[in-house]
């Protein structure tokens, strides 16, 4: 029985085995289609021609320029302290007010320094009485003037009257010896007396310029206790206004200020005309010169420039940083640039007429290095160059390139040295500006 159902088994089996190789043989063919394979080596063979736009060498003039960056200072800063201590009364101006030198910036209270002027006035008035005078004198004044000296003169003149009188009596021997000896006598001291008047008027007349002196330092305090803008030979170079605007106020109301050790009370900024330091590497000191032009921008304001010019330049270069101190004076009558701003700055060195330049979009920069590939028949040629001045879209190359070169503009990062590439017959390329960039 049993062998009769291993017997029916075994011809179920063997088909299923034999269906199971059929499938197998089956799905090897479908795996390694020949089409597929041809369409493959097709694709590689077209990835070698790379499409690319493309622009010419363009020769224009540029400008040399240094770029650098520093520090914007008022063309003066001064710290203003007072000359005399005393109790701040009242402050007139704060921070951000402009001023006009010569103007009260604040004053102190002035009790103290009136009451030595008029203490400085009552000296000087009782010395003048001594003189009989109600005002101090000139420089040439004659104190044979003064009443003292003039009644010394007149009781001389009446001695000497005397004597030669009584010296023509003893002559005729009219008159007694002792008569004529008195008048001797008193002739000389009349004489003695206008030497002591002249010489009491010569002191009176010093002690009265001393105590004038005097009078003069007690009101110069006074006035003091005003503090003013000061007044700058410097602010009619600078600009037509000189102006201040204050930066700092350093005093309040009731507070005390000393003149020893000084105590500073406001700080001014003279800002018509601003000064740039700049820092400039001391391989271009054979370019830098007196008087060239400047372009400074600031973050402010980015799309402007302020014109300035090159004022001084230190001779002698920092050892540290293998610079020298460049100064540039900028014009600033609107006042919007800032003491103690950052500046970038450009240098404007010279000229160079016949300059190479190519698009922006045509220059790439990979560690360091800058590069532009050039058109070479049906191939492109990987050209290594050196960034020179650099304007609004176009940028300066310098080494590698000839005037009529074609460089390419697009797809230039599936591209190497000797890649073939197809120009776009339908690429219009854009108007390169002619006028540089500033900054």
């Amino acid at each position: 029985m049993n062998s009769r159902h291993q017997t029916a088994a075994r011809p179920a089996l063997s088909l299923v085995f034999a269906s199971a190789i059929m499938i197998y043989v089956a799905g090897c063919h479908a795996k390694k289609p020949e089409p597929a394979k041809v369409d493959s080596s097709h694709s590689n063979a077209t990835a070698t021609v790379v499409p690319v736009s493309v622009a010419p060498v363009e020769v224009r003039a540029v400008q040399r320029r240094v770029s650098v960056v520093g520090t914007l200072h008022g063309f003066e800063r001064i710290t203003i302290t007072p000359k005399v201590e005393g109790r701040v009364q009242i402050t007139h101006f704060d921070v951000g007010d402009r001023v006009s030198p010569g103007k009260t910036l604040l004053e102190l209270d002035s009790t103290d320094y009136q009451l030595a002027v008029d203490e400085a006035q009552q000296s000087l008035n009782q010395e003048l009485a001594r003189l009989d005078l109600t005002q101090p004198p000139p420089a040439d004044f004659d104190i044979e003037q003064l009443p003292a000296v003039e009644s010394a003169r007149l009781l001389l003149k009446n001695a000497r009257q005397k004597f030669e009188r009584q010296k023509t009596l003893v002559n005729q021997n009219a008159s007694s010896g002792q008569s004529y000896e008195q008048a001797e006598t008193d002739l000389k001291v009349a004489e003695a007396a206008l030497r002591l008047s002249r010489l009491n008027a010569r002191t009176t007349l010093a002690a009265v310029k001393h105590r004038e002196s005097l009078l003069t330092l007690a009101r110069q305090k006074m006035s003091e206790t005003q503090v003013k803008a000061p007044m700058l030979v410097a602010a009619s170079r600078s600009s037509d206004s000189g102006d201040f605007v204050i930066a700092k106020r350093m005093a309040s109301a009731g507070e005390m200020v000393r003149a020893f050790p000084s105590t500073p009370v406001f700080e001014l900024v003279m800002d018509d005309v601003l000064k740039l330091h700049v820092m400039v590497p001391e391989r271009y000191m054979s370019q830098v010169r007196m008087g060239m032009d400047v372009e400074v921008r600031v973050e402010a304001y980015p799309d402007e420039v302020f014109p300035g010019k090159v004022a001084r330049i230190n001779p002698t270069v920092d050892p540290q940083s293998r610079s020298f101190d460049v100064e540039a004076q900028i014009p600033n009558l609107d006042h919007r640039l800032k003491h103690g701003g950052f500046a970038k700055a450009e240098v404007i060195v010279g000229t160079a007429d016949e300059a190479l330049t190519v698009p922006l979009e045509a220059v790439t920069r990979f560690a360091g290095v800058s590069k532009v590939f050039i058109v070479r028949g049906e191939t492109v040629q990987e050209v290594e160059i050196a960034i020179g001045t650099q304007g609004a879209g176009w940028i300066e190359a310098l080494g590698g390139l000839h005037a009529g070169d074609v460089v390419v503009t697009s797809g230039q990062s599936k591209l190497a040295n000797g890649t073939r590439v197809n120009v776009r017959e339908n690429f219009v390329q854009k108007k390169i500006p002619e006028t540089p960039r500033r900054g």
